[in-house]
């Protein structure tokens, strides 16, 4: 039995320049070979040559949208969501989450739009769209609103059962795979900007499927699809 020979100068220096390209360098690691590339113009060639040989090799990849479970992880650890069933809908609300907090909310809203918008300025409203879905045979109602961009998701009645999430899911006119966009919020909004290539229009159709709790696990709708809706003009 052999022992594997060692590499050369030069295959040393293909393999850091392929470490440096695919960004596993950190550390001491990172400055030296940063501080060789700005030094060294044949390694700084050595690893722009690695970095046009793995583009390359992504250019046939097909972009695929990541599970809505794995996209609502990431937004619970920014803040930007509860987990399931974090909120006990019979808590009562907060006097300022009720109808005098949102009393409250809309004149804030009137005295700053009164302050920014002057007399003589025009602003140009954003195009709007929405999407009202009825789950059939559940008293579950949700509620899509689109504003340029910016979609709101709203669980305007009913609620799913607890180890279930209805999943939103973008039908494109040109017969495409759907697009998952998100979980429909158990209580509350969620709000979030559309992906590129996902543009608003009135032959776009918004569908909900039944899901295992965290929303299918494929990218793609595993349980029946329960209400769709074509996109209106609001």
């Amino acid at each position: 039995m052999t022992e594997d020979a060692p590499l050369t100068p030069q295959e040393e220096d293909q393999a850091l320049a392929a470490e440096m390209a695919l960004g596993l360098l950190d550390g001491d690691d990172l400055t030296t070979a940063t501080a060789r590339m700005a030094d060294d113009a044949e390694f700084a060639r050595t690893v722009r040559d690695w970095h046009e040989r793995l583009a390359g090799m992504a250019e046939n990849l097909t972009p695929v949208m990541a599970p809505a479970r794995a996209r609502h992880a990431i937004r619970e650890r920014l803040g930007h969501a509860s987990p399931p069933l974090a909120n006990d809908p019979t808590e009562r609300r907060a006097w300022w989450r009720g109808p005098m907090g949102a009393f409250g909310g809309l004149l804030g809203a009137a005295a700053l739009a009164f302050l920014f918008i002057m007399p003589g300025q025009d602003p140009t409203p954003q195009p709007g769209f929405q999407a009202q879905l009825q789950v059939q045979d559940s008293e579950m109602r949700v509620a899509a609103r689109l504003t340029g961009r910016e979609i709101e998701i709203a669980m305007e009645g009913g609620t799913p059962p607890a180890d279930r999430d209805l999943e939103i899911w973008w039908i494109k006119p040109d017969g495409s795979a759907p697009i998952s966009i998100g979980l429909v919020p158990r209580d509350g909004n969620m709000r979030m900007t559309l992906p590129e290539g996902l543009d608003p229009a009135e032959d776009v159709k918004i569908a909900l499927s039944d899901e295992p709790l965290g929303g299918s696990p494929t990218g793609q709708a595993t349980g029946p699809v329960v209400a769709i809706s074509d996109l209106t003009r609001s």
